[in-house]
C-alpha cells in the first residue's frame, strides 16, 4: 500500500470539524497503517486552530497561504510528499472501514482518483454514484448515477471525497484556474485526466456521510455553476456538427428567461462569453475531437477489472 494522507479543506468549520474528525481518527486506526491528517485552512477569520490543537493535538493543521476555495489543494500537493492525498470536506462523517476499499484500486500504474459513496446525513439516500457525461439538443451534461451503486469507472471523482495521485496531480498542473472560485474544477481535472490514460474509479464500499449546506442554492454558487459549465464544454468538448442546434437552443432559452423577467441567465451568458473570448487562446489545446470523445467514453464504460 502507497503512502497516504487525508486533506480537510477548512473555512471556519469548528461545527463540521467536530463530526469529522473523531470519524477520521477512527478510520485510520481501523486502516492500521500511518496516515496523517491535515487540515488544510483556508485563512479562517474563527479560533479553527485553537480549537483543533485543544481537541486533536494528533491532527497537523497548515495554513493555507491565501483562502483560494479547492485551488489551496494544489499548493498543499507541492508540499507534502505521500503518494496518495484522500481530499474530503469538512462537512462530511466517514464510516470506520472508509479507507480500506478507497485506496486499495490506487496501486494500479494507471489509476488517478478513487471517488467514495456518499450519503445524506441522514443515511437515507445516495448522493453520489457514477459521473456520466451526456448530450441533449447539442448542449453536454453530467450527473452522478445514483442509482447504480456498484464498482465502476467514473468520468471524474468528486474533490469533497477523493483519493488522488499526488504526482499525477501536479503532472495536470492541479485544478484549473479557470474554473476559479468553484465548480467543474474536478470534473474538468478527471477528463484531463482521462485524456493521458489514467482512470478515475467509483468504489461504492468506502462510505461517507455528507451534510448538503444550502449555500449550494444560492445565487452566486449558480451563477458560478453556469458559468464553469459552459467553460468546461467550450475549452475541453467537440463541438462539430452540433452548432447551430446549439445555437438555437441558446436563443431559445434566453427568450424562456427574458420572456419572464428573469435576465440573470442570458446575461451571466453573455458575461461568460466575453471572459471566454479574452483566454480562449491559452486553452485551445485542450479541445478534443468527437474521435478521442467516443474513445474515452469507451474506456469509462469498461468494467474495472
Amino acid at each position: 500500500m502507497r503512502t497516504v494522507c487525508l486533506a480537510i479543506l477548512n473555512y471556519n468549520g469548528v461545527r463540521h470539524l467536530e463530526h469529522l474528525l473523531p470519524s477520521a481518527l477512527e478510520a485510520v486506526a481501523d486502516f492500521g497503517q500511518p496516515c496523517p491528517i491535515v487540515v488544510l485552512d483556508n485563512q479562517s477569520t474563527q479560533t479553527d486552530q485553537q480549537w483543533v490543537q485543544k481537541h486533536f493535538p494528533q491532527v497537523e493543521f497548515i495554513r493555507a497561504p491565501r483562502n483560494e476555495f479547492m485551488f489551496s489543494y494544489n499548493w498543499l500537493a507541492e508540499q507534502r510528499r505521500e503518494e496518495v492525498i484522500v481530499l474530503l470536506n469538512n462537512d462530511v462523517r466517514l464510516t470506520r472501514g472508509f479507507l480500506q476499499p478507497l485506496l486499495q484500486h490506487m496501486d494500479a500504474p494507471d489509476v488517478f482518483s478513487v471517488c467514495a459513496k456518499s450519503l445524506s446525513w441522514d443515511g437515507k439516500a445516495a448522493t453520489c454514484g457514477p459521473a456520466r457525461l451526456l448530450q441533449h439538443h447539442g448542449f453536454y451534461r453530467w450527473h452522478y448515477e445514483t442509482d447504480r451503486q456498484e464498482l465502476a469507472h467514473t468520468l471524474f471523482s468528486s474533490s469533497g471525497f477523493m483519493a488522488m495521485d499526488r504526482r499525477k496531480f501536479l503532472a495536470l498542473d492541479g485544478f484549473s484556474r479557470l474554473f476559479y472560485p468553484m465548480y467543474c474544477d474536478d470534473l474538468d481535472l478527471g477528463f484531463r485526466a482521462w485524456r493521458r490514460g489514467w482512470r478515475s474509479i467509483y468504489e461504492p464500499r468506502s462510505v461517507l456521510y455528507h451534510r448538503e449546506t444550502s449555500s449550494s442554492a444560492s445565487k452566486w454558487a449558480c451563477e458560478n455553476l453556469l458559468k464553469n459549465s459552459l467553460l468546461f464544454e467550450w475549452a475541453n468538448l467537440p463541438m462539430e456538427g452540433r452548432r447551430l442546434e446549439r445555437l438555437a437552443r441558446t436563443a431559445n432559452l434566453m427568450r424562456y428567461h427574458l420572456m419572464r423577467g428573469k435576465a440573470e441567465w442570458p446575461r451571466m451568458w453573455f458575461k461568460t462569453w466575453w471572459s471566454w473570448v479574452q483566454v480562449r487562446e491559452q486553452y485551445r489545446q485542450c479541445k478534443i475531437n468527437k474521435a478521442e470523445l467516443v474513445h474515452i467514453q469507451a474506456q469509462i464504460d469498461s468494467p474495472v477489472r
